[in-house]
């Protein structure tokens, strides 16, 4: 018997849906299940991917594939199944309480193996083949000393891009390994699920990939009964009630595309609205700046964690009432921080090629170096990151994006960290949120900065720095 077929036979005869339809009865599985265990357990195959909507059986299934793997034999040696989520808590609510729960309630299973329900280290052990099958968190460390037969990704739409490499770098210990992922689209597009996706886009899809992907067409009607068909392959096997699909509905238009229709509509939950990425988007322009013309920039720089921008706008000649922006970004890696130094080399170049009349910095991280280029001629302004400054910058420069008045390069980096960027309301509006949002936001917040010293221009500048701080950063309140 194939593989494939193995697997089926074993979920078919010992695995119990714990909910949903047929729940208590032993599984059947649906064709598209029953294909794409072909497709993944296929020979050559190390990771299988198969992104769906919500509702669609993700976790029973990769519950009962879990459990066929732990307790069938492996030619590669004791079977080693570990379920990956955000935290321990989140993997036993989904893939591996499922799993658990189909053990307990067949007997067959419950009497060949041992659950453990520890806090700590909950897991079910199968003593004749020595096989493993338990919860762990996406903590790189926790990961690093894995040896998986079959390690199943919950939810990586939400999960890092780190945590599917550090898995694809287990990858090559056994003859023979899967590394089975499976997810809703996310809320943005910094996340693993996406950058799998991005690659199959563009053709870059190893062939020891397995991918599938269910969801309705781009700009369908939600209310499109044939499309809610073509991204839910549960309602055609008949174990997905169209009256649920009917009743969400009632949700935001964006999030219902998202988890129910499997389609990415990312920056839902951002600063520029539920259309933001369509609203960013069409911003995109191939216009360049232009040498020696008026130039502000917009300067804000993380040491170890964020990323450091450099951001520069100019009044479009072509369009005088728009402005175009441009960004340089750093991005520190685990063992190489952001140099500062050459942040200040970039702002020397952008001095000597265009007319760059002030540069608006955060001083949090960048107050000796400004400094430093105060004395060498360049104009500093330095704009804390306080409620009271940032509001009426943030709030301007929302109205300018929406309203068109801003353009860029379609520049991936830049426009993922404006629209990570998650709203933090207050009596006077809204400034941008980096402990809330999904990702880093520095190009979002040097392009506030930027665009606010192109609409309040300061004419005077001293040399003396300290005067400068003074007269310059505080002439001058935002509005």
């Amino acid at each position: 018997m194939s593989r494939h077929g193995r697997y089926i036979k074993f979920i078919e005869t010992y695995c119990r849906a714990p909910k949903g339809v047929g729940h208590g009865k032993p599984m059947k599985l649906a064709g598209f299940q029953k294909s794409w265990l072909e497709e993944a357990l296929a020979e050559g195959i190390s990771t299988a991917v198969m992104p769906t909507p919500a509702g669609n059986g993700k976790s029973t299934f990769g519950g009962s594939v879990g459990v066929a793997a732990t307790f069938m034999d492996d030619e590669t040696g004791e079977p080693q199944v570990p379920i990956i989520a955000t935290t321990i808590g989140q993997a036993i609510r989904s893939v591996y309480g499922v799993a658990a729960s189909m053990v307990k309630n067949e007997p067959e299973l419950a009497r060949r193996s041992v659950t453990f329900t520890g806090i700590a280290t909950p897991r079910v052990w199968v003593p004749y083949n020595e096989g493993l099958l338990f919860p762990i968190s996406n903590d790189i460390d926790g990961i690093q000393g894995l040896d998986p037969s079959l390690a199943i990704i919950d939810e990586l739409g939400f999960q890092p891009v780190a945590v599917w490499s550090s898995m694809l770098a287990r990858d090559g210990k056994r003859e023979r390994s899967l590394i089975w992922g499976t997810g809703t689209p996310g809320l943005d597009r910094d996340n693993a699920l996406w950058a799998i996706r991005e690659m199959v886009l563009e053709g870059r899809k190893p062939a020891s990939m397995a991918w599938r992907e269910y969801a309705a067409d781009i700009g369908c009607l939600v209310d499109d009964r044939a499309q809610w068909r073509k991204g839910n392959p549960a309602l055609v096997a008949g174990f997905m009630r169209e009256s649920g699909l009917e009743s969400a509905l009632g949700m935001p238009e964006a999030h219902f595309r998202v988890f129910r229709l499997g389609q990415w509509v990312d920056g839902v939950d951002g600063w520029l609205g539920k259309d933001g990425r369509a609203v960013w988007e069409r911003g995109d322009s191939d216009y360049e700046l232009v040498a020696d013309a008026p130039t502000w920039a917009g300067v804000d720089v993380g040491i170890k964690r964020d990323s450091t921008s450099v951001c520069l706008v100019q009044y479009r000649t072509d369009l005088p009432t728009k402005l175009h922006a441009t960004w340089r970004i750093w991005v520190p890696t685990e063992d190489e921080p952001v140099d500062v130094t050459d942040v200040m080399q970039h702002l020397r170049d952008m001095d000597s090629l265009y007319d760059l009349r002030e540069i608006s910095f955060d001083p949090r991280f960048f107050d000796v170096p400004a400094k430093l280029l105060l004395d060498e001629g360049l104009k500093l302004v330095e704009i804390p990151q306080s409620p009271e400054r940032m509001t009426p910058i943030i709030g301007d420069l929302y109205t300018r994006v929406r309203a068109g008045l801003i353009t860029h390069p379609p520049d991936k980096l830049a426009g993922q960290q404006v629209l990570n960027a998650i709203p933090r309301l207050n009596e006077r509006g809204m400034t941008l949120s980096k402990g809330k949002s999904r990702g880093r936001i520095d190009s979002a917040i040097s392009l506030g900065l930027a665009v606010d010293r192109a609409v309040h221009q300061t004419t005077q500048f001293r040399s003396n720095y300290e005067t400068d701080r003074l007269t310059v950063a505080g002439a001058r309140e935002p509005t």
